[in-house]
């Protein structure tokens, strides 16, 4: 008799255990940070009365939907083919080759995220950063590291092809023309 009654014990014990271990489980998944990574991209124009200016920017925006507060570090952005080209790269024994580009953040970018908040990035992209874009593969990701070194990134997309290209925001090509002959840019080389 005494060793059922042992038995209900540690049953009900273990039932317990049990139902605290899953408890404490869901308080930490509701508690750990978890953020989602949006981008945008635009071509902003300023109007100024010595002329207009037209600047492609990449819009990052990060929500935090956890209850912990979070600090990042920086942004990325990670380029790939399309699985077309993959497939036929493995296939001619090539391997796998991302490239990674680090846009550069404003100087006031916040990079503190409270619990439940977010922050939005506005990155104008240069000529030289247009074309690390036109270079770097035909699909692309935008993620944030944290502070403790896990990286979190939105989804693959293609890479967008309503921006201007390089050679139109002013990206010098070294290729003179005929009024260039008589410059000293034409014979600095010589």
């Amino acid at each position: 008799m005494s060793d059922n009654v042992a038995r209900i014990i540690a049953g009900a014990s273990a039932v317990f255990a049990a139902s605290t271990m899953s408890i404490s489980y869901a308080t930490y998944h509701r508690v750990k940070p978890r953020l989602k990574v949006k981008t945008h991209y635009g071509v902003v124009t300023q109007y100024k009365p010595e002329g207009d200016i037209v600047s492609p920017s990449l819009t990052i925006e990060v929500r935090n939907h956890g209850q912990t507060a979070v600090n990042l570090d920086g942004a990325r952005v990670e380029f790939r083919e399309s699985y077309y080209r993959l497939l036929r790269k493995r296939l001619s024994g090539s391997r796998r080759s991302w490239r990674t580009w680090f846009p550069q953040l404003p100087d006031r970018a916040t990079k503190d995220i409270s619990a439940f908040g977010g922050v939005r990035w506005y990155v104008e992209l240069a000529s030289r950063d247009l074309k690390t874009l036109e270079k770097g593969g035909t699909h692309l990701r935008v993620g944030v590291e944290l502070s403790s070194g896990i990286r979190v990134y939105g989804r693959w997309h293609r890479r967008p092809t309503s921006f201007p290209d390089s050679l139109s925001m002013g990206e010098d090509n070294g290729q003179l023309s005929f009024d260039d002959l008589n410059s000293t840019a034409a014979t600095d080389g010589l």
